[in-house]
């Protein structure tokens, strides 16, 4: 069978729910379940610690972050890149954001496998800043230039097939039951 193609992004929009579950594990979930100084709470409830979450909301972020990551490494892990990759904020060009928006990062990442691969997280970051900036380059010239359109389409499919994954898992994930204190 020959694999969907798709024409734009709307098409990949995932659900609601998983979007907003995925946004949030790769970007906010180790604010919401870290060890924070409570001397802004202790300011009042009205003060400027009144959003700091209560210990109760950080155990609650930590059981929903394990459970999301258990979805992720029970997928094979190309996938789970891909999403990583696609919902991990950075600071890509404008240009090329606006011309990509959530495959930003699977485009760049697609683009870096032209280079060696470093092992370092850094080199990487580097790597894949100056790949960004050649593809923000090619962006005015996408008519001309296929290169970019080429790196989009395989985007598309690589991330509609990641969640189409993640989704499986995630529904087939039997759910953990909750640890009992005492006894």
């Amino acid at each position: 069978m020959m694999p969907r193609r798709f024409t734009s992004l709307g098409q990949l929009r995932p659900s609601g729910k998983l979007d907003r579950e995925l946004d949030w594990f790769f970007n906010r979930a180790e604010c919401d379940m870290g060890n924070q100084s409570n001397y802004l709470g202790m300011l009042g409830r009205h003060g400027p610690g009144s959003a700091i979450p209560s210990p109760e909301d950080a155990a609650e972020a930590a059981h929903r972050a394990r459970g999301i990551h258990r979805c992720l490494t029970a997928m094979d892990s190309a996938d789970a890149g891909v999403l990583q990759c696609a919902y991990e904020l950075r600071d890509w060009p404008v240009l090329l954001w606006d011309a990509l928006g959530r495959l930003t990062g699977v485009v760049v990442r697609l683009a870096c496998a032209l280079d060696r691969m470093p092992d370092d997280r850094r080199e990487l970051q580097f790597l894949e800043r100056v790949r960004a900036d050649w593809l923000a380059e090619l962006c005015p010239r996408t008519a001309v230039d296929s290169t970019l359109l080429r790196l989009k389409h395989e985007a598309q499919a690589r991330f509609a097939r990641a969640h189409q994954e993640y989704s499986r898992v995630r529904g087939s994930a039997p759910r953990q039951p909750r640890e009992r204190s005492g006894s």
